[in-house]
């Protein structure tokens, strides 16, 4: 009995020593197959990892080592076929999982990188990699909207982002934002404050920054369906930045003919920076004759950012016409998505009993640093910004709008704006009017 304990003792031993040995060996095999990936000699850690799994196919690590030595050395599809087979054998694993993803991302195959980035989202809905993965497609397929969504999540768990700061500078460049791009690019160089890319970017905002001032000249031309001669307009418009930018302001000058009779206005508009993502729109104006624009007006809006995505605003306008006066109250809606701004705007006019409300909905298609397409249509008591007393006549009416806003070499502004509207009494107006600027 006594030498069977010996026998049996004594064989755990060499089966102890030998699995310690190939224990040891693996370890030494995995450190050379990670070196050989680290220091980018691909060919040797497929080497290794090909030898390590002719004993034993089914070896979680040297698997993972393979596929990422094919992935490196875009062997692609070699590497999609390891990762496959692993899933079969960890179906929930979210290394595997991202992995995949990030292959199909240098493949530039969005739609399999962002389904393999949402599988992981479901698993573990907090994994930073599966976020910035996910934000990064969205961003590359340009889905701003989902861009900032995603990446705004990354940061209320870890502000200590800079790549993600970095993004959503980009993000706000593209929409023509240049002072919130600026912010999250000052953010990111703060961070990581040796990154080159970081602090070009700082630098590139900072010289959009100082474009503060801008002249614009604008044409309008409205014709009619009753023949009548048409109206004219000029306008002449400054903008600057006041003092610690604490707002932007417009200073324009009005001059309309209209039955042979020409009628002046002097205006100012502030956009006032508030409180955090909010500014208000603020509008002063005085005619001296008054014929056919208001004696005096002012308006007053607040603009509200909501997730970076959206935008509502409230507000108040007063016109005071030499025969009456009239009281508008406004608000609207908008949203991001993508490279496109939709938004609901709404009027209320008090004095119109059972026709006071109007709505005028328009969609933008943007480009680049504020260059926009648009189109719009609305319907009700006024859906139009009311200018001279006439507009403020009119009970209802449809209209149809169209035009674009483009900028050649940053700096040159043109824009051309139609739209068509019909009056409840059958009348039926066009309105053109091209706008040339520039800015410094």
């Amino acid at each position: 009995m006594k030498r069977y304990i010996i026998f049996i003792l004594i064989t755990l031993f060499l089966v102890t020593v030998s699995w310690l040995n190939t224990f040891a060996d693996d370890l030494d095999n995995k450190e050379k197959a990670l070196t050989a990936l680290k220091t980018k000699n691909y060919s040797k850690a497929i080497d290794i990892c090909l030898q390590q799994l002719r004993e034993n196919p089914q070896e979680y690590d040297f698997n993972l080592i393979l596929s990422k030595a094919y992935a490196f050395s875009r062997q692609w599809e070699k590497s999609l076929i390891i990762l496959n087979r692993m899933l079969k054998l960890y179906p929930d694993n979210t290394e595997v999982l991202l992995a995949q993803a990030r292959i199909y991302v240098w493949k530039k195959n969005y739609e399999q990188a962002g389904s393999k980035y949402t599988q992981v989202l479901a698993l573990e809905p907090q994994n930073i990699e599966a976020l910035k993965g996910a934000a990064e497609v969205a961003f590359w397929k340009k889905d701003f909207s989902r861009a900032i969504v995603l990446y705004q999540q990354i940061l209320q768990s870890n502000s200590n982002h800079p790549d993600v700061y970095y993004r959503l500078g980009l993000i706000w460049e593209s929409r023509g934002d240049y002072l919130q791009a600026r912010k999250y690019f000052k953010k990111a160089a703060h961070l990581d404050p040796e990154n080159k890319i970081y602090e070009h970017a700082l630098k590139r905002t900072n010289l959009v920054r100082k474009e503060t001032i801008a002249l614009w000249y604008q044409y309008r031309l409205e014709s009619f369906s009753d023949h009548r001669d048409n109206y004219l307009n000029h306008r002449f418009t400054l903008r600057f930045k006041a003092p610690s930018n604490l707002a932007t302001i417009f200073l324009s000058y009005d001059k309309t003919k209209r039955f042979n009779k020409w009628d002046t206005q002097y205006e100012i508009e502030l956009y006032p920076r508030l409180w955090r993502k909010a500014y208000a729109f603020l509008n002063f104006s005085y005619s001296h004759n008054a014929i056919y624009y208001p004696q005096t007006s002012y308006l007053g809006e607040v603009y509200q950012s909501l997730l970076s995505v959206a935008e509502i605003s409230a507000g108040y306008r007063r016109m005071n016409f030499k025969s009456k006066s009239v009281s508008i109250y406004l608000g609207s809606l908008g949203y991001y998505f993508g490279k496109y701004y939709s938004y609901l705007r709404l009027y209320y006019v008090p004095e119109e009993k059972g026709k006071s409300l109007s709505w005028l909905a328009n969609l933008r298609r943007y480009f680049s640093d504020g260059s926009y397409f648009f189109i719009g249509y609305g319907q009700g008591s006024k859906p139009f910004e009311i200018i001279t007393l006439e507009d403020a006549l009119i009970t209802q009416s449809r209209v149809f709008l169209t035009g674009f806003d483009y900028y050649f070499l940053r700096k040159i502004k043109l824009q051309f704006y139609f739209s068509h509207r019909r009056e409840n009494n059958g009348l039926k107006r066009n309105v053109f009017f091209a706008i040339v600027g520039y800015r410094w």
